[in-house]
């Protein structure tokens, strides 16, 4: 008995999940805190007013601080089909935390995390800005 312990307890050390989490714990020791956990006022905003305007189904609203291909590609029948979707859901109630930002292609995109008081699957938000402008903005 005592021989497959050993054997067991070997394996377990010499394991893939082993090395990784003390990989991920050398590259965690290298990662700066930020000050932070939030946008800035001006993004916050941007994310409520899109959000809001979702809940309302106020399509003047969603796009009105878009840039031309934003205002472009979503369609008002899109954004109807979101809205009919998502707003009911909202409207129950439902808490956004952000989860932080990426430089990607020239655009800042801010992440957060949306949980819903009726208990179905949560929803990651992604807004794209660019210039002040929005570039995109996902509900997946």
């Amino acid at each position: 008995m005592n021989k497959i312990g050993l054997v067991v307890a070997a394996v377990v050390i010499m394991s893939p999940l082993t090395l990784t989490v003390k990989n991920v714990q050398a590259v965690n020791e290298q990662v700066k805190p930020t000050h932070s956990n939030q946008p800035e006022q001006s993004v916050q905003r941007t994310f409520t007013s899109l959000i809001n305007a979702v809940e309302q189904n106020n399509y003047t609203q969603f796009i009105s601080q878009g840039n031309a291909a934003f205002k472009e590609g979503i369609t008002k029948q899109i954004f109807t089909q979101v809205s009919g979707q998502l707003a009911p859901r909202i409207k129950k109630g439902y808490s956004a935390v952000f989860l932080g930002n990426l430089n990607q292609q020239g655009y800042q995109v801010y992440l957060w995390k949306l949980t819903f008081k009726d208990g179905n699957d949560d929803v990651l938000a992604k807004l794209s800005l660019k210039d002040g402008k929005i570039g995109g903005f996902w509900l997946n």
